[in-house]
């Protein structure tokens, strides 16, 4: 008799051996209209891209969701490891969702602390941003002394991200947050919804419900505190999150402005269909993806999902105007890329630029999309090595916050 292990078990064998075809004639009937075998190839893909072949899996976590079996399966991969979440129908032994988040890896025995960092100079506090049923965890690191001291906080990108924004091994926003609060300035960060409660969203979820709520509720957090100075709260917010940022700064007001890390300008099936050419993914999935992207733009995708995420998610990103949000702050943003960075590019900058003459763009030379230093030519695969958030990007943000 087939049981849960046994279903997530086949699914990535098919996945393993590049049968997809037989990876998803185990989905049930609403995840097949969702998920064809090209997109599931795809997503597969662009995984491989950044973390080389699996090697091996295994359960790690069972669990009763609704109506559901839930089972974690922890993929290690050349290079990383990821954690493949399915919900699986009793009844049938189909899978009705399946998503693959960053795994939680166990720290190193020596932590690698920013060179910029002072850790005498701040503390930690473990704090809760929101209310039930999407209570979060996070972190907020305070300089040392009475204050009140200005606060910032840290809105991650798209996908599935922790308080510290992990990539491998590396922590950008923890970087960021102790670097900041070495100079004065405190930081909250937290885990995404989409992190916390990834089996939720098997349907696709809102920008507001995966980062704009969450993000305005971590401005009451810090508005609420008596060592944080009122005037002087600022939202800092990379890739998805700084386009957001302008949005969740005038939705929180008050505000005392924005910082915009790699804020993506052009649409997002442009932003996609120009990173899968880059990478050179194979042509046939290229070509598959332009095709429901066309469907998209037409409003013809149906119940089809575009990588994963619904029609509804994919319009709801390119309803988001960054730059109208950014003019209705009091004071233009700072706006950063790394000089690298190849899923943010000068055109993206052009779009902020044109609509925000007066915004400071600053590009920090030899940095990538994590605005950790690197050489030769940008891919994923480079966010698996060991780095740190170039200095450079906690100078212009700490005297950004200096000159308000």
């Amino acid at each position: 008799m087939r049981d849960a292990d046994t279903t997530a078990g086949d699914f990535l064998t098919a996945m393993g051996s590049r049968d997809f075809v037989a990876a998803t004639s185990r989905l049930d009937a609403r995840a097949k209209a969702a998920l064809s075998p090209e997109n599931l190839a795809l997503a597969w893909d662009t995984q491989l891209t950044a973390l080389g072949p699996l090697s091996s899996w295994s359960i790690v976590q069972r669990a009763k969701k609704g109506e559901h079996d839930v089972r974690v399966a922890l993929l290690k991969f050349e290079r990383g490891e990821l954690n493949a979440v399915f919900a699986i129908v009793p009844e049938t032994q189909e899978v009705a969702a399946i998503h693959l988040v960053p795994a939680q890896a166990a720290p190193p025995a020596t932590v690698s602390v920013a060179p910029y960092v002072d850790a005498s100079a701040f503390r930690s506090e473990e704090v809760s941003v929101g209310k039930a049923p999407w209570e979060l965890q996070g972190t907020l690191t305070v300089p040392a002394g009475a204050g009140p001291f200005p606060g910032i906080i840290l809105v991650h990108g798209s996908g599935p991200h922790d308080r510290d924004e992990t990539l491998g091994p590396n922590k950008p926003f923890k970087d960021l947050a102790e670097g900041l609060s070495s100079r004065g300035i405190a930081v909250l960060r937290y885990d995404k919804r989409t992190l916390r409660y990834a089996s939720q969203f098997a349907n696709g979820i809102s920008m507001d419900d995966e980062v704009v709520v969450d993000a305005v509720a971590a401005v009451e957090v810090l508005k609420a505190r008596a060592d944080i100075d009122l005037k002087r709260i600022f939202v800092v917010g990379h890739s998805l999150g700084a386009l957001l940022a302008p949005e969740i700064a005038v939705r929180a007001a008050p505000v005392a402005g924005a910082v915009l890390l790699a804020p993506p300008g052009r649409t997002p099936w442009d932003l996609v269909l120009a990173q899968l050419r880059y990478l050179e993914q194979p042509p046939e999935l290229i070509a598959g993806v332009e095709k429901d992207v066309a469907l998209l733009k037409a409003g013809k995708l149906g119940d089809k999902k575009l990588l994963g995420a619904p029609a509804a998610y994919w319009r709801d990103w390119a309803s988001r105007d960054g730059v109208a949000m950014a003019k209705k702050l009091a004071r233009p943003p700072l706006i950063l890329r790394g000089e690298r960075d190849y899923q943010v590019v000068e055109e993206d900058l052009a779009v902020w630029r044109k609509g925000l003459p007066s915004a400071g763009v600053v590009t920090i030379p030899g940095s990538n999309h994590l605005f950790i230093q690197g050489t030769g030519k940008p891919n994923p695969a480079e966010y698996q090595r060991p780095g740190h958030v170039d200095a450079r990007v906690v100078d212009q943000v700490s005297a950004f916050i200096a000159g308000r």
